[in-house]
């Protein structure tokens, strides 16, 4: 079953132009999901129907805007319903679910969680072509050594489609076997993005892009990847799931674990690269920097991923203290190079379907299992706490 319900407190506002919780619009929506699969998913569409039929138009219209045929897409959509279950059966049924729950065709629903692969080698193809510009997200990890809390840190800027802002939820998901989790995710999409779990583990997600995406579909998909990363039990099992198989598009993973762990791993098609924190800090955009043999395209039509990842570890550093919550949310609102900053904003000379900007900021505390994240950017939304811990 489900409930909603409205997220309960709130970090202090960092900044006077940051309303007060207070005055600010309500958070991103929480639902409670267990019980069987079909269920759970049956659950998140009555939920969310209206919020995922928004958000599937907001896809077809960025296809749209890169030349697919809405029908074509739709078409794919389908194929890929069957390749979700194919290599997650619960993951299927779930979807299966949520297209029930909101009344709505299997296809729609499905393109929704393949939305990754489809997007990413449209933007292997635009990136080639020197085609429409693209917002990346800016990623961090601090180690216990850094942190004022002496616990883990990581988080990240996730910035998208303009039109996604208000259209994203938190799950927090038991299943039966496996550890429970909290996470970011679209409406409509089963295996979320951002997000923790109980057995300690924290992942933040990085788009990259390069000139083998898309080439082979018949691959796990990314959002299947990211629900069993938040279902792993271990560390060991949860980069398991990133580097056992190749993928049908690139993307860069930042782990990180309550016990004191951070480690980032970039997975091209069929490669994979490994950062490590330096002096307890990691950062990362949306660039290859640690894979040698391929060709990092993402600069190409976002070239702002070329200075976001140093600037956030500098900033983060700068004060030579131990990085608290006000420090981390500091950096997060960083404006240089407006609009195209670490915290990003709409681009008014792009068309409506490709402008960008940060749909919402997440830090995750792995030692205290909470997730807090910003509704929009969070120069302008506060920070709302979600505990996995009902």
């Amino acid at each position: 079953g489900a409930s909603r319900r409205l997220p309960g407190g709130a970090i202090a506002p960092i900044m006077t132009a940051v309303p007060a919780l207070e005055e600010a619009m309500p958070g991103l929506p929480l639902l409670d999901l267990d019980g069987a699969p079909f269920e759970r998913g049956v659950a998140h569409g009555r939920a969310l129907a209206d919020l995922i039929r928004d958000n599937i138009e907001t896809y077809l219209r960025r296809f749209e805007s890169g030349g697919l045929e809405r029908a074509a897409v739709l078409a794919e959509g389908e194929n890929w319903a069957a390749r979700l279950a194919a290599f997650d059966a619960d993951y299927g049924e779930e979807v299966r679910g949520i297209a029930d729950g909101a009344g709505l065709p299997l296809g729609p629903v499905a393109m929704l969680n393949a939305r990754y692969e489809l997007i990413y080698s449209l933007f292997s193809r635009e990136a080639l072509a020197g085609g429409a510009p693209v917002d990346g997200c800016t990623a961090f990890g601090a180690l216990p050594e850094r942190t004022l809390s002496g616990g883990t840190l990581i988080g990240q800027n996730w910035d998208w489609l303009k039109t996604l802002r208000g259209h994203l939820a938190v799950l927090r998901l038991r299943a039966a076997g496996k550890p429970a989790f909290l996470c970011i995710t679209q409406a409509g999409i089963a295996g979320g993005m951002i997000g923790l779990n109980e057995a300690g583990i924290g992942l933040c997600l990085n788009g990259l892009t390069t000139d083998e995406d898309g080439q082979n579909t018949a691959l796990k998909p990314l959002h299947v990847r990211v629900r069993q990363i938040l279902q792993s039990p271990t560390l060991h099992d949860a980069i398991k799931v990133i580097v056992e198989s190749d993928r049908v598009c690139s993307a860069n993973f930042l782990l990180g674990h309550a016990d004191g762990e951070v480690i980032d791993i970039e997975a091209a098609p069929t490669k994979t690269g490994t950062l490590y924190p330096d002096d307890g800090l990691l950062t990362h955009a949306n660039h290859f920097v640690a894979t040698p043999g391929v060709t990092s395209t993402m600069e190409r039509i976002s070239p702002s991923t070329l200075y976001r990842a140093p600037r956030l570890a500098r900033l983060l550093r700068r004060h030579d203290t131990a990085i608290d919550m006000q420090i981390v949310q500091n950096a997060l609102t960083d404006h240089f190079s407006h609009p195209r900053s670490i915290c990003a904003h709409p681009d008014p000379s792009l068309p409506e379907a490709e402008q960008s900007m940060t749909v919402t900021s997440v830090v995750l505390a792995l030692s205290e299992q909470t997730l807090y994240a910003t509704d929009g950017p969070p120069c302008e939304s506060p920070y709302q706490a979600y505990h996995l811990a009902a």
